[in-house]
């Protein structure tokens, strides 16, 4: 039975990528979708020599689910965010792509095919916390995107002539909610690794390709709206809640 809708989440999120692609064919679309769809590749034929843990564990199962349901979320909201002029594969794209984008790709492809390896029975617990993350990061990484619109939330670092600072609702106790949630989504693929070393390292890398992702945006944000940003970024924290205000 887990072999069975292992292979349906695969084909169900074959489809969702497949339609993705037939309307809006980008660059993001494409690695989204392959980033996803990697670990939901059904341990059968020449993949079963590589040792990547057989296919009816629960957390293979587990990893299925997140990926299918998280994979889809990502692939849908950079189809409708994405324009063909936000992926111009310049300097700064490139260094957006290396320093942010690859390292978190790294780690979600990473922890996920860890976690489909590992045939350690999945405890109440495990299962408990790993849906308290999901859930949460999930439904708190769609709030965010959706409360800043499709005109702000893009890959690249680039500006619309309509764009306003968000500064209300998540984004007003946060600077960047999307990506608590991102962090959030990471943790609960960190347990179901069930590696205390790997899940770690899975963690920092995906943390470090935010960090740097934050410090390229903040100054083009910084230049972009001047003393309103600082204004902003002194009241609200990075990651989570500030309840002091920092001086500027």
């Amino acid at each position: 039975m887990a072999s069975l809708l292992i292979h349906i989440n695969f084909f169900l999120f074959l489809a969702v990528f497949t339609v993705a692609l037939t309307r809006n064919r980008n660059f993001n679309t494409v690695l989204v979708g392959l980033t996803y769809m990697a670990p939901l590749i059904p341990h059968v034929g020449p993949l079963a020599a590589l040792g990547l843990g057989p296919e009816i564990t629960e957390r293979f199962l587990l990893v299925s689910y997140v990926n299918l349901i998280f994979g889809t979320i990502e692939i849908v909201v950079f189809v409708l965010t994405v324009e063909p002029g936000d992926t111009p594969f310049d300097k700064e794209h490139l260094k957006q792509l290396f320093g942010h984008t690859l390292p978190i790709v790294v780690a979600l492809v990473g922890l996920s095919f860890l976690g489909r390896a590992n045939a350690a029975s999945v405890t109440a617990l495990e299962f408990t916390l790993i849906a308290i993350l999901f859930i949460c990061g999930s439904v708190l990484r769609v709030v965010a995107i959706y409360q800043i619109g499709s005109v702000a939330f893009k890959f690249d670092i680039v500006f619309r002539q309509e764009q306003r600072l968000k500064t209300d609702q998540l984004y007003g106790l946060v600077r960047h909610p999307s990506y608590t949630a991102m962090m959030v989504v990471v943790l609960s693929y960190a347990v179901i690794a069930h590696s205390f070393v790997w899940g770690a390292v899975g963690i920092v890398t995906a943390w470090a390709g935010f960090q740097y992702r934050i410090h390229h945006e903040e100054t083009a944000l910084t230049e972009k709206f001047g003393e309103e940003y600082q204004v902003f970024r002194a009241r609200t924290g990075m990651w989570l809640p500030r309840f002091t205000q920092r001086k500027i």
